[in-house]
């Protein structure tokens, strides 16, 4: 393996450091993991937030893969990130903290900072992010067509878990669960709170919450505005990179009983955003401010965002072994390309599912729903409805917990153009088996095996350039062996896991297809890898955290054999994010975040003919203050004012939108009563 000069002196000798603290910490840690959790009180088990030692640095829940699981016994590969740690990284947005803190990668789309694609174990920038399913507390983010997972239209303020799950989770979300699941967790404010702060190229941004909560019911709501005025001028006309959004919801649970529960959420997003076209790699290493040439006529892209949601759903107790559980939802969106196209989806989802837990065994049955409906003006409406009926249970027996489960869903595809009428329907399966052996309080090995599935969006059935239907293409199938171990002591939490996955039709763009390239399946490839993730607290009030993801990707056969052997473009073998906190005082935090991302083919360039991009690479430092209920902030990202950029092969050659590449300032204060 080529490493980048320095790296492994400099990332693995800190890792295996930090591997050995945790080996011989756990020679004190020897209370039996049955005992530990037999004393743990409800209070505990749902992971309060109350009474949280520093750092999170102890056993948390992953409260959303259906069947709640205590993170020491997780028979998957996980990170779980709270709200604490949410806070402490005064990121600006969800896709700073994923980026900065995660092993996920995520980076603008064509330049647009609103809707960022997302890369999880070697999926790729480009279509990565269909082989990750998001949902925002159950309900499916992921679109059926090729736009990325909105994720800029969710408060940050208003997360209280992020759980990443890789490598599984197939049976519980089913479509696009392939490199995992990212499940973001939101809870209701309580109190008031107010929020703001600006910064570099004009960022301003406010938000207030105000919430009150009682035995039987609690409302809520939550404002915020943000607004950029350009970082630079993308056209002739003197039009900048500017963007606004503003965000508003309401929430109200309603408890009638100590058995039911109701609840009912409404928001609305607004987005309006600027951004470039590509720069040639000579304009962009001259200087990444230069105003990009017109492509196809068109000075810069301009989106504007309409949403409205509407959620709602109600649980019932049954019994203290069982109870039923159903959330609905529907979404209007508007997503207008101004002066070049408009589209109207009308997306519905309804999940329902049966919980039972007694004794040594919990277990889940389900039924998830999801219809997209996309309609462009009126030229043309396409259809995706998936339908989904999982089972999964996890029984455990002294220190070994086992886990297995089943899913099958129906896909269902329509198109209407005139008199043009297509449909096509495909039966897809997965399934999960898992282990998790807990050696002692805090340490546990796991070794999971997962199938999983991806059907094609409904743009992968038509013309990029025209918009021509070209055929149905085949679904993607996974099968991933995961395997780690975990260690989460009250100074030291550390996970390693390493993982191969075998696939089968994975969907892509073959730009060498004339004239304008076509939506196609590699017959058969393969990526293999290990991620490891260690905190540790130095002194009590020193700590420093790695997260470290090492992935290699092979396409192993693919028609006339020209592609066999190659990597996958756009995935990087090496993704570091390290940090080091220091708490000067009880009430001072300072921050020091190192972000790097090895090179890696351009997106397209399967045949490797611009040879492999530059580094990502980002240092990022950040200071906090804490009176009484006031807390002031400052944030200075990519203090070194390194050039970073995403690298596309299009038709044109070699396209290059900047990001992140200059330094800017943050800051802020808030406020909670």
């Amino acid at each position: 393996m080529k490493c980048p000069k320095g790296f492994r002196g400099k990332y693995f000798s800190l890792a295996a450091i930090l591997a050995l603290n945790a080996t011989v910490t756990i020679a004190n840690e020897t209370q039996s993991a049955v005992d530990i959790e037999a004393k743990m009180t409800p209070k505990e088990f749902a992971s309060s937030e109350e009474e949280t030692p520093p750092l999170e640095l102890i056993p948390v829940v992953v409260v959303s893969k259906k069947i709640k699981v205590a993170e020491i016994g997780a028979p998957f590969a996980s990170e779980v990130y709270t709200k604490k740690e949410i806070e402490k990284s005064h990121s600006k947005d969800i896709y700073e903290f994923l980026n900065s803190q995660t092993s996920v990668f995520t980076i603008p789309s064509s330049g647009n900072s609103f809707s960022q694609k997302i890369d999880l174990r070697g999926f790729g920038i480009e279509d990565g992010y269909e082989s990750v399913v998001v949902t925002l507390n159950g309900r499916r983010l992921n679109n059926i067509d090729l736009q990325p997972q909105l994720l800029s239209n969710i408060p940050l303020d208003t997360i209280k878990q992020i759980e990443i799950i890789k490598g599984s989770g197939s049976v519980e979300y089913g479509d696009g669960a392939n490199a995992g699941v990212i499940n973001i967790i939101t809870q209701d404010p309580t109190g008031v709170a107010l929020k703001t702060y600006g910064g570099s190229n004009g960022v301003l941004f406010g938000s207030a919450s105000a919430g009150v909560s009682d035995k039987y019911f609690s409302i809520s709501a939550y404002m915020e505005d943000y607004s950029k005025k350009g970082q630079k001028q993308i056209a002739t006309d003197g039009q900048k990179d500017e963007s606004d959004s503003t965000h508003k919801s309401f929430s109200a649970t309603l408890n009638p009983t100590e058995e039911w529960k109701l609840n009912l959420g409404k928001s609305f997003t607004k987005q309006d955003t600027f951004y470039p076209n590509a720069l040639t790699m000579n304009e962009y290493k001259t200087d990444p401010n230069t105003i990009p040439a017109p492509i196809w006529g068109s000075l810069y892209g301009h989106q504007k965002y309409d949403i409205e949601l509407l959620t709602y759903g109600s649980s019932y107790k049954l019994s203290d072994t069982l109870s039923v559980d159903f959330q609905g939802s529907h979404e209007d969106k508007v997503s207008d390309y101004v002066d070049v196209s408009k589209y109207n989806y009308d997306n519905d989802t309804h999940n329902a599912k049966i919980l039972y837990s007694e004794g040594a065994l919990k277990a889940v049955l389900g039924v998830q729903h999801f219809e997209g409906i996309r309609k462009k003006g009126a030229v043309n409406t396409t259809t995706k409805e998936n339908m989904g009926y999982f089972a999964k249970a996890d029984i455990t027996q002294g220190n070994s917990t086992f886990s297995l489960g089943g899913r099958t869903e129906s896909v269902d595809y329509s198109y209407h153009q005139g008199a043009t009428h297509l449909e096509k329907d495909k039966q897809l399966e997965a399934f999960d088996i898992g282990y998790n052996y807990k050696l002692n309080a805090v340490s546990s090995l796991f070794i999971n095996y997962n199938q999983s599935f991806q059907a094609p969006d409904i743009d992968r059935f038509f013309d990029a350039m025209t918009g021509t239907f070209n055929g149905f293409i085949d679904p993607m199938e996974v099968k991933t062996i995961n395997a780690g171990y975990s260690y989460l002591g009250s100074t030291n939490k550390f996970k390693l896991s390493a993982f191969y996955a075998s696939i089968n039709d994975e969907i892509y763009y073959d730009n060498t297809i004339a004239p304008w390239g076509a939506n196609s399946n590699l017959d058969k490839t393969r990526k293999i890898g290990f991620e490891i993730y260690d905190k540790y607290m130095i002194l009590h009030n020193l700590y420093t955290s790695l997260n470290y993801a090492y992935v290699d990707t092979k396409i192993v056969s693919e028609g006339d054999g020209t592609l066999d052997g190659k990597e996958i473009p756009g995935v990087s073998h090496h993704n570091v994010k390290l940090s080091l906190g220091y708490n000067p005082t009880h009430q001072t935090t300072l921050v020091l975040v190192q972000n790097f991302k090895s090179k890696a083919y351009a997106m397209s360039d399967f045949l490797g003919v611009y040879g492999k991009m530059e580094n990502y690479n980002t240092t990022d430092l950040s200071a906090t203050y804490t009176y009484k209920n006031y807390e002031f902030f400052a944030k200075v990202s990519n203090i070194f004012d390194k050039k970073n950029a995403l690298f596309v092969n299009g038709w044109s050659g070699l396209g290059v939108y900047p990001t992140n590449y200059e330094r800017e300032f943050m800051l802020g204060m808030s406020a909670k009563f």
